[in-house]
């Protein structure tokens, strides 16, 4: 005879495991759109201030988020 109290912690095991890949794929991809704005609104900075200070910072900061990973 089957342990219905094991299957039923599987069985809610399972699902919540399910529903934790969902939030942080849902959560992935926000960030995702997040970092694609982010990247866009520094090279406007860049691209309106190429001379000044605040561009020299959008530059440094796109160069250094660009540069491979060690």
């Amino acid at each position: 005879m089957p342990n219905w109290s094991y299957l039923i912690a599987r069985l809610i095991s399972a699902i919540g495991s399910w529903l934790d890949a969902s939030n942080l794929r849902n959560r992935v991809y926000q960030l995702e759109e997040e970092n694609e704005l982010l990247r866009t609104a520094l090279e406007d900075v860049q691209r309106m201030d190429p001379e000044g200070r605040i561009g020299w910072y959008a530059k440094e900061t796109l160069d250094h988020v660009s540069s491979p990973k060690k």
